[in-house]
């Protein structure tokens, strides 16, 4: 599928066109589980400085680039010794409108607004000094260190035996089964991690437990492992049975794929940084 977007479309229109269209390809994607994980081991090959959505929008419109996704603004592109070809068409992506907020202790807080649309360029569409080295391989690995995943966690991490449970969280800890199997604890971490992103203990007091349940909360934090396991390096196979339970809580799911990339790419990102 590639996206054309009508010529005419500019500003709010265009901002508004490009969003919409993102809401649906990212349910789709969300949905198929061997799409999604070739999209996000692609991205992770990439130049990381835009997000897995602005990716999913740059390979609708440059189906080349989720070969080699290599994209840049044009100045960005003559910082780097090449020059955007003549008649080159550019690719639309979405960029934030941020506001700035103080607290009454002084410090500054910023939220997203709105997203306006901005241009960029691949590197078929420029000429120029040779790119070597830009990309991202060095996040995947086959080893998975689980002390470094759970360093990583935005809150505390238990080991206990769950019984039949591979792990819970009440928002606030998460508890994972001890296994030899330490990629399993690691995409158990990952999907517990998951539960606390999207808020689903906020408020609730309600303790939840990795099950084979087919909730729409379940369902949202496996697909959110799944795609951080993707990009890690951790072959998951079960969460392939989650992501197929979409069907079944399609209106519960429906426009919430862009959210769970959004998410995913928030905690691969941490993940980079430890």
């Amino acid at each position: 599928m590639k996206l054309e977007i009508p010529k005419e479309l500019k500003g709010k229109e265009l901002g508004k066109y490009l969003s919409d269209k993102l809401d649906e390809i990212a349910d789709n994607i969300c949905q198929d589980p061997d799409e999604l994980e070739k999209f996000v081991k692609k991205w992770n090959d990439g130049f990381h400085t835009y997000s897995i959505n602005n990716t999913i929008l740059i390979w609708l419109q440059k189906p080349e680039a989720i070969e080699n996704p290599l994209i840049a603004g044009y100045k960005a592109w003559q910082g780097k010794g090449r020059q955007v070809n003549k008649g080159e068409r550019s690719i639309r992506i979405l960029a934030p409108m941020t506001k700035k907020i103080e607290e009454d202790n002084g410090d500054l807080t910023y939220i997203v607004t709105g997203y306006f649309p901005v241009s960029v360029f691949h590197i078929s569409q420029t000429s120029g000094e040779p790119i070597e080295n830009l990309g991202c391989s060095d996040l995947i690995s086959g080893y998975v260190d689980f002390e470094r995943i759970a360093n990583a966690s935005p809150v505390p991490v238990n080991i206990k035996d769950l019984g039949l449970s591979n792990g819970n969280t009440d928002g606030k800890t998460i508890n994972i089964t001890p296994k030899k199997n330490k990629a399993a604890m690691c995409a158990t971490l990952i999907h517990e991690w998951a539960h606390v992103a999207l808020g689903h203990c906020e408020n609730t007091g309600v303790v939840l437990f990795e099950t084979e349940d087919r909730s729409a909360k379940e369902v949202a934090a496996e697909t959110v492992s799944f795609i951080v396991c993707s990009a890690i390096g951790i072959l998951n196979n079960k969460s392939r049975l989650y992501i197929g339970s979409w069907e079944g809580n399609r209106e519960e799911l429906q426009s919430n794929g862009k959210h769970l990339i959004s998410v995913a790419e928030s905690i691969i990102r941490k993940l980079s940084e430890t």
